[in-house]
């Protein structure tokens, strides 16, 4: 063996050396500098974001948080127009209400504005990171690296810019495997404690939580070979699961964890996006939400896998247009091929595929329980998201994140580079284009929240001085700020139009169904602009991230449409009749 050869050897070795171990007294300190610079940075890249309209499904956590604030024991008791018409809220969301706990509680203290709330939300934002850091320092050599390119990413950043329960469910889920793995290793059962109380925690914030228990169990069993008390951690989470499923069969009718079951098949069934078109979407989803991992290529695969790499998104940019459509998105328009949704959706999926072969070679060359334990998150979640979920969406992609951050680190420390003196510094050169782009992406999901609070804002001091009912259609964000300033959202099945009424539709939106122009006449268009390059949702640009029936892509740069508003007045008294185009 060569000197230099030895040399790298005994450097590897220090560094294996510097993974702290579990009873370490390193441990005991509560913060260390590495943590206390996560915080820095997380809060230095959301804080210019704190002010951000309540966005998509924001006003369902929100509305559920205001009635447990009169009614802690009946989270769900109360009616909502989200379908075209009133409905049990009970019926209508498909998460569970921990998030809204959280909320109600914080706004009792500090308010319901978008800072208060937004800045409350900062803080699982804060856990995810730091419990991403400390189970990385079991599983990698740079874990500040780690918890860094799994967390500075689209995916991330736009969740944690929402008061919704994804970053909430991450935060736990990562403090569960963290708990666990340490429990398991050392015998520590109040740890294995905590880690169940933190898995019943991510599945009552969001369902996909309970993925959890089997992830773990399958961990387990490789590491110990046999099932031992430590399975009697894992029914903790199953008892109080099937206790909530009791709660809300007496309050509701119904188990709701069976309920968001059956809706995501219901919809899975009536669409018809095949199998493999969503593998592919699943794939561009992936790759984009988690951009770092596209940056790290070089690092982390050799001359000849990023010759292949190329080589297959050159191809697969040729071949795609002959498909002509990825699901139900067409590839082509009036002017022929869309060359620029091509080639962003090839570059992504590539990136998808990186990732998942990361996964699948770390299992192979490692064989160990920590790298199955991986394995099975980022492919468990890649075939939830892509294959069971009722869309495909960023919001699902997320739970990927912590583990594609501490697989970067894993794969980088077997290069034989990574031994040198100094190489570790290498590890952070990429994240400086994922910021970038993340946070861009993050502005950009930033500005069109913030247009449909202005056009509620400005719709209702235009018509204010009106007689009339001033009636919308639209929810998300738009719902929410209407209902704010006095806009009544229309029901398909109870609201009466008058002459004179007016009706505000806009043009991108959810369950809309625009006006016969028997009744009704176009008055006039306002639009208002988001970001005119970037978008995380457009059907014109491809993009879908909260939804892929938008786009297969979870965010697209290219020419973004103005966000517009029709404004119909009423010229005949009706009951509501609704016809395919407006007019």
């Amino acid at each position: 063996m060569s000197k230099q050869k030895v040399q790298r050897e005994k450097s590897l070795q220090k560094k294996k050396k510097q993974i702290i171990p579990v009873d370490s007294p390193h441990t005991q300190r509560i913060l260390t500098p590495s943590m206390i610079n996560l915080i820095i940075i997380i809060i230095i890249c959301l804080a210019p974001f704190v002010d951000k309209a309540f966005h998509i499904d924001d006003p369902l956590f929100l509305w559920t948080a205001k009635h447990i604030q009169n009614h802690p024991l009946d989270f769900y008791g109360f009616s909502v127009n989200w379908y075209g018409t009133e409905m049990a809220m009970s019926d209508i969301t498909k998460n569970p209400p921990l998030a809204s706990y959280y909320i109600a509680i914080v706004a009792s203290i500090i308010g319901w504005s978008e800072i208060a709330l937004h800045l409350a939300f900062l803080i699982p934002a804060i856990g995810a990171i730091l419990g991403t850091y400390l189970l990385a320092r079991q599983f990698c050599l740079q874990p500040a690296a780690a918890a860094l390119s799994g967390m500075l990413t689209p995916v991330f950043l736009v969740s944690s810019t929402n008061v919704m329960c994804d970053t909430m469910m991450l935060a736990f889920w990562v403090w569960a495997v963290y708990f666990w793995v340490q429990g398991l290793g050392k015998n520590k059962s109040h740890f294995l404690f905590l880690s169940a109380l933190f898995i019943s925690a991510s599945a009552l914030t969001k369902y996909y939580g309970v993925s959890l228990i089997p992830l773990l169990f399958l961990y387990s069993i490789f590491k110990r070979r046999s099932v031992g008390r430590w399975a009697f951690f894992l029914l903790i989470p199953v008892i109080i699961l099937a206790g909530y499923q009791w709660a809300t069969f007496v309050l509701y009718g119904k188990d709701l964890l069976i309920d968001a079951i059956s809706y995501t098949s219901g919809v899975r069934q009536a669409e018809s996006t095949g199998i493999f078109s969503k593998g592919l979407i699943g794939l561009a989803f992936t790759g984009g939400c988690l951009i770092s991992v596209l940056f790290y290529s070089p690092l982390i695969w050799s001359k000849r896998v990023m010759a292949i790499g190329v080589f297959l998104i050159a191809l697969s940019a040729l071949t795609l247009p002959l498909i002509k459509t990825i699901g139900t998105f067409q590839l082509h328009d009036g002017n022929g091929v869309r060359w620029g949704i091509v080639i962003q959706f090839c570059l992504f999926a590539v990136a998808g595929v990186s990732l998942l072969a990361l996964a699948a070679l770390d299992l192979w060359k490692r064989r160990d329980a920590i790298s199955l334990l991986l394995f099975m998150w980022i492919f468990g979640t890649f075939v939830f998201a892509s294959f069971i979920n009722w869309t495909v969406n960023g919001r699902s992609i997320l739970p990927m994140a912590p583990a594609a951050g501490i697989l970067l680190m894993r794969r980088i420390s077997q290069q034989s580079e990574s031994s040198q003196p100094g190489s570790h510094r290498a590890a952070y050169w990429p994240l400086i284009p994922a910021v970038l782009i993340s946070l861009l992406v993050t502005w950009s999901d930033y500005t069109l929240a913030n247009t449909a609070r202005s056009a509620a804002f400005v719709i209702h001091n235009k018509y204010k001085s009106h007689d009339s009912t001033l009636w919308f259609q639209g929810h998300w964000g738009f719902q929410y700020y209407m209902e704010s300033v006095g806009g009544k959202a229309f029901d398909l099945k109870y609201s009466e139009l008058t002459r004179g009424d007016i009706v505000i539709i806009p043009l991108q939106g959810t369950n809309l169904y625009p006006l016969h122009p028997d009744y009704a006449k176009l008055h006039q268009q306002i639009q208002f602009y988001p970001c005119r390059w970037l978008t995380t949702i457009s059907h014109s640009t491809g993009s879908g991230f909260y939804s892929h029936f938008y786009g297969p892509l979870p965010f697209a740069a290219g020419s973004v449409p103005f966000e517009e508003y029709y404004v119909f007045s009423v010229i005949k008294s009706i009951r509501y009749v609704p016809q395919k185009d407006i007019k």
